[in-house]
């Protein structure tokens, strides 16, 4: 997955915020614990794109999962995704 960074005053509008000034980070709520988290690093392009279950800290496996709230998160990732890919964030 390619990432682009797009004018400051549109990534801030999508969310994300660059307190580390190396780093763009977009953080979504997607259930009461489970959260995607989108980290682009500006000198490279480079991301890490994570659905982290907040409670214990780790990574949430939503895509092995058969379950409602697995399909609730699969949903949210999903919009999430097509909003950034709209905008011209993720480039694939």
């Amino acid at each position: 997955m390619k990432f682009n960074i797009l004018e400051e005053d549109k990534m801030r509008e999508l969310g994300f915020t660059d307190h580390t000034h190396i780093s763009w980070y977009l953080y979504k709520r997607l259930r009461k614990n489970i959260t995607f988290n989108l980290l682009i690093f500006k000198d490279s392009l480079e991301g890490d794109i994570d659905v982290l279950d907040e409670l214990c800290l780790q990574p949430y496996p939503y895509e092995t999962m058969q379950n409602e709230a697995s399909t609730i998160v699969k949903k949210g990732v999903e919009e999430v995704m097509n909003i950034l890919k709209k905008a011209g964030v993720i480039v694939e």
